[in-house]
């Protein structure tokens, strides 16, 4: 089976070209960046480029693929243009979704449940509900079938599943638990939120390729299992073997410095989400839905303390800066106590560091109406 993987080295992308490369699938994976390390590794076909460029889309496909999957498509201008690329040059699509696509919080879900997209108040959840919308509706105007894969918190070797996190490749969370430094949580401990390791993403996802059950269908892949944050923090802690120092804030204080954290957090990560697997194990069963969390954790952390790239200091500067600003709200007398000596113990030039990427801060969100009134009015332009 021959195999393109648009952005397959990403933590989705990546899942599917390792579980393909597994099965001896021919892959082809196309990315602005050249293939590296374990990429190399798997045997697959490295093409660099920017699907953006429709030059190069149009060589790429040429050669002609079973399986076309897409992970670079967030809203339906980009769909419509890759679905005009590939048609006659796939016997499949698979189209990457989201489970933003659902109202949250949700327990049970099945993808049989009718969504209301008026209820879905995060624009990247609308937008790729429109892009659904539009496959449905659509089906019959390209020479392929499609496929639809919603992810929901996936994780890997690169990522770690809680809701506050540092971004991909970084140890930085970690390194804050070892060395005794307090974590911003935002989140309510006793709730569930689905969660996928990449190797079931991956085993999942390819099940469905040519397969006749998955014809212009839509699914979400999970864990059986919807973990705790508590839980996942429990398994960081006893792999790290140090317990963390956490501090439960308001995630209306994350608003300021970071929008988008912000409505991951509300939109998605927060509320309780349990979705019910029993879709894609009809249809794709030979993939194991569930993984040891403690385990899995072993895997992420072992792997980013030997290859993480670097500091996450967009992180460390969020926590801090709320860490300074919540200290005195905190309640409870030992945590206020352990929060308020590291922040003395802060250098002065950490602290001007602070400050600085404060008041940046609050010049962004002075221009950001603006920035939203000109987007607003650069596509109205567009549409004439």
């Amino acid at each position: 089976m021959k195999i393109l993987i648009i952005g397959g080295m990403g933590i989705i992308g990546g899942a599917i070209t390792k579980a393909a490369a597994k099965h001896n699938m021919e892959v082809y994976v196309l990315s602005r960046r050249a293939l590296f390390g374990e990429w190399l590794e798997l045997g697959v076909n490295g093409i660099q480029g920017n699907w953006k460029d429709d030059t190069l889309a149009d060589s790429v496909v040429a050669e002609g693929f079973d399986v076309i999957v897409d992970t670079q498509v967030f809203n339906v201008e980009q769909l419509k243009r890759s679905l005009h690329i590939v048609n006659n040059h796939c016997q499949q699509y698979i189209y990457i979704s989201t489970d933003s696509v659902y109202e949250h919080p949700a327990k049970g879900l099945s993808e049989e449940k009718p969504i209301d997209i008026n209820k879905i108040y995060w624009d990247y959840g609308i937008n790729k509900r429109k892009c659904e919308l539009y496959l449905l509706e659509n089906s019959d105007k390209y020479n392929f079938f499609w496929t639809g894969i919603r992810p929901t918190i996936t994780f890997g070797n690169t990522r770690i599943p809680v809701g506050y996190a540092t971004k991909r490749n970084t140890y930085t969370l970690a390194e804050r638990i070892l060395e005794g430094k307090p974590i911003l949580r935002f989140d309510d401990s006793q709730t569930r939120h689905a969660i996928c390791h990449s190797s079931i993403f991956g085993e999942a996802a390819i099940g469905l390729f040519m397969n006749p059950k998955a014809v212009n269908q839509l699914y979400h892949i999970s864990d059986d299992y919807a973990y705790t944050y508590d839980e996942i923090f429990d398994a960081i802690e006893k792999v790290l073997g140090k317990k963390g120092i956490y501090v439960k804030v308001p995630t209306e204080m994350v608003k300021y410095y970071s929008r988008s954290i912000y409505e991951e957090m509300i939109y998605d990560k927060n509320p309780e989400f349990v979705l019910d697997n029993t879709k894609i194990k009809r249809d794709s069963p030979y993939a194991s839905y569930h993984v040891d969390i403690e385990e899995a954790m072993n895997s992420v952390l072992g792997y980013l303390k030997t290859h993480a790239q670097s500091e996450d200091e967009e992180y460390n500067l969020i926590t801090d800066n709320i860490l300074v600003e919540y200290v005195n709200s905190i309640e409870d007398p030992k945590l206020k106590k352990l929060v308020s000596g590291y922040l003395a113990n802060l250098s002065s030039d950490y602290l001007k560091e602070l400050s600085s990427f404060k008041k940046k801060r609050k010049i962004y969100n002075i221009l950001y109406p603006l920035k939203c009134v000109k987007r607003i009015v650069k596509k109205a332009l567009l549409r004439k």
